[in-house]
């Protein structure tokens, strides 16, 4: 019998077993699993899932939208960017904790308090433990850090895997400066920059398509599946 992918990250997190599906097929062993246990499932179009699963708990979680944007000379950056140092985890682990009210694990109440609140920590801190991601760079203003961007190396160019900014630098180019910075430093000519964010993402969906950023066809649909 085939087995779900484990989704390491989120186990370690809440304590119980975690798993990621993407595929149809995978839905009849839910029914083997030992309880507790989470599932995000992530699926093209939206799913129905049928009365036979009685004994799962199923939320919409989020509606997905994929952006993309090609490699473009020399960029504007209206604010100072380098890449992320070991001093710099105190305010990267600060600004992590100011705001995760867009996410869909934050909206998920099912899960625990604690990973809703510090699930983008332990995110940030993988890539300094070498476990996730290829690129870390900040925006800093002296000694400041106003925001970071984490990358992952790609066969097309590059995904960003995470972005935020302080609060109180919010809607001051922060954002943008991060992601020309990558373009200008780490893109290659015929390269692609890939981002992803949710539907009711707002605030993101203006700003990606504000600089450039083309919308794909391509979406998704992720569902949370708790075991009751």
């Amino acid at each position: 019998m085939n087995k779900l992918l484990e989704d390491k990250f989120v186990y370690q997190l809440i304590g119980y077993k975690s798993y990621i599906s993407n595929n149809n097929s995978d839905i009849k062993l839910f029914k083997y699993l030992k309880k507790p246990f989470f599932i995000t499932f992530k699926s093209k179009t939206k799913k129905n899932f049928s009365t036979k699963h009685k004994d799962l708990e199923v939320k919409l979680a989020s509606k997905m939208i994929t952006y993309e944007r090609k490699y473009l000379k020399d960029l504007a950056i209206y604010i100072d960017c380098r890449e992320a140092k070991n001093k710099d985890i105190p305010q990267l682990k600060k600004i992590c904790l100011e705001d995760n009210s867009n996410s869909r694990f934050f909206n998920d109440q099912r899960l625990p308090v604690k990973f809703r609140k510090n699930f983008r920590v332990e995110w940030l801190l993988n890539y300094f433990k070498k476990k996730r991601g290829d690129i870390l760079v900040v925006a800093y203003n002296k000694n400041k850090v106003l925001g970071f961007i984490l990358m992952l190396k790609k066969n097309f160019g590059l995904q960003i895997d995470l972005i935020v900014s302080s609060k109180k630098h919010q809607n001051k180019k922060v954002g943008t400066s991060l992601i020309n910075y990558v373009n200008n430093n780490y893109l290659k000519k015929k390269d692609i920059i890939r981002a992803g964010t949710q539907f009711d993402n707002i605030k993101a969906n203006k700003i990606y398509k504000k600089i450039g950023f083309i919308k794909q066809k391509i979406s998704s649909y992720i569902y949370h599946l708790h075991s009751k």
